[in-house]
């Protein structure tokens, strides 16, 4: 891992001597909220979410039995349809068959969950220890500003004009490109 770290970190320094270069020390060693808006990293941690969710649904892929996951999901979705029908007409013998097979249907539960937190439990350090790093690099460039949101967030972002710092910034855009990644590898279990 403090291997991967290293080499992270070896990477990312042309792009933070480059960025200082080209933009001037003036405009990085600002203080927050009279910067520029810096789009290499902006872009950067685009590519960064992308790059883990990337990672995620590969190692999803290996550690996860999918099929296994898929079925389980299917027998949960018509179990509870059933019981909603059942509790709606108000058939007491079919609630009471359906709560007999509720135990099997906890056990299929625990076994989903554990299947979907093997991967999440493989790559949560890295992923962790990758934030961490990032947030250093950042905050050594002093860039506190990544992106201007074209609408208002509530609860999120509360200054006008709306700026999103490094965490809301990784977090929106992991979020848009995650639903994307993870239909491209198939890993939707509807």
């Amino acid at each position: 891992m403090e291997s991967f770290l290293l080499l992270l970190f070896l990477l990312l320094q042309p792009l933070r001597l480059l960025a200082a270069s080209t933009l001037g020390a003036g405009t990085l060693n600002a203080p927050c909220g009279q910067q520029n808006i810096e789009l290499q990293y902006t872009a950067l941690v685009v590519v960064l979410a992308v790059g883990v969710n990337l990672i995620s649904a590969v190692g999803r892929l290996k550690l996860t039995n999918i099929e296994k996951v898929r079925r389980y999901t299917a027998e949960m979705k018509a179990f509870q349809s059933e019981m909603r029908a059942a509790i709606k007409e108000g058939n007491k013998q079919k609630q009471e068959k359906l709560k007999k097979k509720q135990q099997q249907m906890q056990k299929m539960q625990a076994e989903m969950m554990t299947e979907n937190l093997k991967p999440t439990l493989f790559f949560a350090l890295p992923f962790f220890g990758l934030y961490f790093l990032m947030t250093q690099f950042l905050n050594g460039a002093h860039v506190c500003v990544l992106a201007v949101a074209p609408i208002s967030i509530p609860l999120i972002v509360t200054s006008i004009p709306i700026l999103m710092p490094y965490f809301w910034w990784y977090l929106i855009s992991s979020f848009a490109f995650s639903t994307i990644i993870t239909r491209l590898f198939g890993l939707t279990f509807d």
